[in-house]
């Protein structure tokens, strides 16, 4: 059985993870998947500062609730066992929501301070996605 599934991580294109992978692994996921909860939460309800902060990169108010739904979704599915080709698509639609965020900032020339979120989180997105088990990648 062990050597099976040593067999299938080799096949999958990578060497078993270590702890510390692991742990920055799920470090970087839960963060990401918490903030999106989070975040979510408060679009779809427009809740301050998220809200107001939407609306000051001058986004229009029932966008909110649209990109609300997809982060909490998104972080569903980041958490969930299986479905990779669906993690996949979490993943890179979470790097858009990050990505078009700090460029908003940057196209109305907010202070360094505001695109500091998006930029951490654009990290632990990376770091996530980079070391995730073979079990939620896509087989090769």
């Amino acid at each position: 059985m062990q050597a099976h599934v040593i067999n299938r991580h080799v096949l999958s294109g990578g060497a078993m993870p270590s702890r510390k992978a692991t742990v920055v692994y799920w470090a970087g996921t839960l963060f990401v998947a918490v903030t999106a909860l989070v975040a979510g939460a408060m679009d779809i309800l427009h809740l301050d500062p998220l809200f107001g902060l939407l609306l000051h990169l001058g986004y229009p108010s029932y966008f909110a609730a649209i990109l609300g739904v997809w982060k909490v979704l998104g972080a569903l599915v980041l958490l969930a066992p299986r479905y990779p080709l669906v993690k996949e698509w979490a993943y890179a639609g979470t790097f858009i929501d990050y990505s078009s965020a700090l460029i908003s900032h940057m196209a109305l020339g907010d202070a360094f301070g505001a695109m500091s979120g998006p930029i951490i989180a654009m990290v632990a997105l990376a770091a996530s996605w980079h070391l995730r088990p073979p079990s939620r990648r896509l087989a090769s």
